[in-house]
């Protein structure tokens, strides 16, 4: 009997034969543990045969070769040649045209190359905002109207009086529902200017810090019907262009579609209003 035939017969015997329980003993003591299947296979007649599994196969990481047309952030710089995931290629980078498809002509036309890998921490260089600060700024002040310009535009086209029709809290009061502020009064001058046939009269930019309110206090809004002096300046220029600014009552609906934007202007022998008097309702 060979040796696997009577280490099975030892360990799967009769409690009969205590002379060969020692052995096992023996083993469960050692720690040795053993499947019933391997015990079987021990058993069997004929020579023991162990076959050995096939080992797994590396899987290689699925990706096609692409060139970079552009520095693409987290990734890398133009021109680097990197295998990438085919559905990033083809539905972001060649769509965007910042990578090409590395062909087989492409590599031979391309020559020697090397394959880098992924950088996740590189980020394309950017120039500074203050780099170009100064071209830009060129452009702008070109366009602009210095503030001389825009003083003599405004004292030419705006009429004397620009009117602001309001609805009141109730009939019997002169509080407003609401407020006339220097924004629009801004709003109105920029209207006017549009309208104008002046030359560059559309150029003129007007904000509320140019609009000062002749109120008491300094507001920059008012909550009252009546007449308000206001003056249109800017920085750098002592001149102002002083009008006035009338709140009246809005009454019915033939007079409440004046208010706003869509205001009508009017006045002005030999400017673009026409009529007797100078003046704007909005």
């Amino acid at each position: 009997m060979s040796f696997p035939q009577t280490l099975a017969t030892t360990l799967l015997g009769s409690a009969g034969r205590a002379s060969f329980l020692r052995p096992a003993a023996s083993l469960c003591r050692s720690n040795l543990s053993i499947c019933s299947s391997c015990l079987l296979s021990l058993s069997a007649p004929g020579p023991t045969t162990f076959i050995r599994g096939k080992k797994k196969l590396v899987k290689k990481a699925a990706g096609i070769k692409v060139r970079f047309l552009k520095d693409i952030p987290r990734y890398g710089p133009k021109g680097s040649i990197m295998i990438v995931a085919p559905g990033r290629m083809r539905t972001i980078w060649y769509q965007r045209g910042e990578a090409e498809y590395l062909t087989l002509e492409k590599e031979k036309a391309l020559g020697k190359h090397t394959v880098v890998e992924r950088d996740p921490g590189y980020k394309p260089f950017v120039e500074k905002a203050e780099e170009k600060g100064d071209a830009w700024d060129g452009v702008v002040k070109d366009q602009l109207l210095t503030p001389v310009e825009s003083i003599k535009i405004l004292s030419t086209i705006l009429p004397s009086t620009i009117r602001f029709y309001r609805s009141t809290i109730t009939p019997q009061t002169t509080s407003l529902h609401g407020s006339v502020t220097t924004t629009d009064v801004a709003n109105a001058i920029k209207l006017i200017s549009s309208a104008s046939a002046l030359k560059d009269a559309n150029r003129v930019v007007v904000s509320a810090e140019n609009i000062t309110l002749g109120t008491e206090d300094g507001a920059v809004r008012v909550k009252e019907l009546g007449e308000y002096e206001v003056a249109i300046g800017f920085r750098g220029v002592d001149e102002v262009v002083r009008r006035t600014v009338t709140v009246v009552r809005e009454e019915g609906e033939d007079e409440s579609t004046q208010q706003g934007v869509n205001g009508t202007v009017a006045g002005g022998g030999g400017s673009i209003f026409g009529g007797g008097e100078r003046r704007a309702e909005l």
